[in-house]
């Protein structure tokens, strides 16, 4: 898990999500769906960042929300998605 990979991530959330995020910081464990910050539309902006930014193809088919639950464990999907 790269922490530079973790920032990037939990940058893109704060500033995609602002409103929805007191105090604007977020820790990398912090509940991101269950709380209401990411919603399926905002699951969906998520998807095409991670893409976009890491060069992986995610299928929104085959993923649950709770893989979006928090940066780590968005962190730990790219992972997933970065093996051969």
């Amino acid at each position: 898990m790269e922490a530079a990979d973790q920032e990037q991530i939990a940058t893109f959330v704060v500033q995609r999500f602002r409103a929805a995020i007191k105090g604007g910081k977020l820790g990398f464990d912090d509940p991101l769906v269950s709380t209401g910050i990411i919603d399926s539309f905002g699951v969906l902006e998520v998807i095409a960042f991670l893409e976009d930014t890491f060069g992986i193809v995610l299928d929104p088919t085959r993923l649950r929300p709770a893989e979006f639950e928090t940066v780590n464990h968005i962190m730990a999907l790219v992972e997933r998605a970065r093996r051969p």
